[in-house]
């Protein structure tokens, strides 16, 4: 009996340590500023502003929820779990779960973004990866982290407008050789059949009637941007917090 109450103390007391633990972590979340919040101190007054009325015109327009954040480091925390627990508590993107959050941070020289439920159709996990690759880390290498921030959120703002992002091919020394040696091998492979086997004849000399039909060769298809139409609609004043949007934890992120 003595046994039991002693595991039972045991338990109550673990499972109050990790809800104070929890509070303590869910605390450690510095609250919001607005749109753009250089916790770290590592942007100019221009791009701040420049970030600040392209969030504003993603609110009044479509209701989109922007959020810029920068930090000197998440510790104890991981930039994925920390951008994941600072979504859930500032609720960046209202009732429509419509908020974007970017999230900088210097020690650990990561960048992570994660959009609200409402906008995983429009902005999934590898176009979102894609902009942190073309828009933002080479600024970010060089340290120029007003730059690659303003350019990311020009990029999704854009996107949330129906606008396609171009995602650049890999440069050579990748794998962008070997394709088009593949692509060049079956040309010829086409055309030494074509010469062998023409439309219409017999033989490898011409034949006995018959037009010869141009070989055309598909190149890769593009898949179309994706749009948007409308918006949510409804936002709130941009001198006030966020509050009631929920975010899946998708996203990406990368390391500088």
């Amino acid at each position: 009996m003595v046994k039991r109450k002693s595991l039972i103390s045991t338990f109550v007391f673990i499972l109050v340590l990790l809800t104070l633990t929890s509070f303590a972590v869910a605390a450690s979340y510095p609250a919001p500023r607005g749109f753009v919040n250089d916790f770290a101190n590592v942007m100019d007054q221009r791009s701040r502003a420049e970030i600040q009325l392209i969030a504003e015109k993603l609110q009044k327009e479509q209701g989109i929820e922007l959020a810029v954040v920068t930090l000197t480091s998440t510790d104890p925390l991981d930039p994925k779990e920390y951008i994941t627990g600072l979504f859930s508590t500032w609720g960046v993107g209202g009732p429509e779960d419509s908020g974007l959050v970017i999230l900088l941070s210097i020690a650990e020289g990561a960048i992570e973004v994660e959009p609200g439920y409402g906008l995983e159709g429009v902005l999934p996990d590898g176009l979102i990866g894609a902009v942190i690759d073309q828009e933002g880390i080479p600024h970010f290498k060089n340290k120029d982290y007003s730059k690659g921030l303003v350019n990311m959120a020009r990029a999704y703002a854009n996107i949330l407008a129906g606008e396609k992002f171009e995602i650049k091919k890999e440069e050579a020394g990748g794998t962008g050789w070997l394709t088009s040696f593949v692509i060049f091998l079956f040309i010829v492979i086409l055309l030494r059949r074509n010469r062998k086997y023409p439309p219409g004849g017999t033989g490898s000399t011409g034949g006995s009637g018959g037009t010869r039909r141009p070989v055309i060769i598909m190149g890769p298809t593009r898949t179309p941007g994706p749009s948007r139409g409308g918006g949510f609609g409804g936002g709130r004043p941009s001198s006030g917090g966020f509050g009631g949007g929920r975010s899946g934890g998708g996203g990406a992120g990368r390391r500088f």
